[in-house]
């Protein structure tokens, strides 16, 4: 006959067989999902890296016949762009408040995919189907001549004034800008159930420090998003 003692024995063994399992299965979640954001990241910047390589092929390159081949080869990607929306900003100067961005050619379209519109004079972004979606904004900034120390932040908020995505920037100071390296920030987040119609307003601040000598590079300064899932949507 088992002993109470024995009895004991084996239920903890067995609490404890679970507590590992558990924790286990943690852990391999945590990893999984560390290694998704990563991989969503790096297809992300590459994405950009790509859209705007394309576009300074388009650009440059008009003079020798190149464009109408380059366009032929985007055509092929178009049906990826449904997914995403990339828009740079429009101005150099560092000022509080609302931002305004455009869109960029791309092949034979902009760089706002149909899932997307953009109402420049609102300047909004908006989302036409519900679902889960990856954001991220990119910042890179110059010195001109002998710049401050400063903090420059950009914030995305929704409909709601719900704040989706914050990026703060520590801009060193330059007392000399020969040889000085552009200072980049990459921020991003995926906003879980986007409704639809939802739309992303883009607001600026910085620090009291007079930044009027920091500019921002309008070639590499811009906010992109694609869809990540329709989980939750009706």
């Amino acid at each position: 006959m088992m002993s109470a003692s024995t009895d004991v024995e084996s239920k903890t063994s067995d609490a404890r067989s679970r507590t590992r399992c558990l924790d286990t299965f943690l852990i391999v979640s945590v990893i999984a999902l560390f290694v998704l954001f990563f991989v969503m990241l790096t297809a992300t910047l590459f994405f950009t890296k790509h859209l705007k390589s394309e576009i300074n092929a388009l650009t440059s390159q008009e003079s020798d016949g190149y464009t109408d081949k380059l366009m032929a080869g985007a055509s092929g990607a178009a049906y990826n762009m449904q997914n995403f929306a990339y828009l740079r900003a429009t101005n150099s100067q560092l000022v509080e408040g609302e931002v305004e961005w455009e869109s960029i050619p791309y092949g034979k379209g902009q760089s706002i995919g149909s899932m997307y519109s953009y109402e420049k004079k609102d300047r909004v972004l908006s989302v036409k189907e519900a679902g889960s979606y990856f954001l991220y904004v990119h910042l890179t900034f110059s010195c001109i001549y002998k710049c401050p120390s400063g903090q420059f932040t950009a914030s995305f908020y929704d409909q709601h004034e719900n704040k989706q995505l914050t990026c703060t920037v520590l801009l060193p100071n330059m007392p000399d800008t020969n040889g000085s390296a552009p200072v980049n920030r990459t921020c991003w987040r995926v906003i879980m159930f986007l409704e639809k119609e939802s739309s992303l307003l883009a607001k600026t601040s910085f620090s009291e420090q007079n930044l009027d000598h920091w500019k921002l590079d309008l070639n590499d300064s811009g906010f992109g998003m694609f869809m990540v899932d329709r989980l939750g949507t009706a």
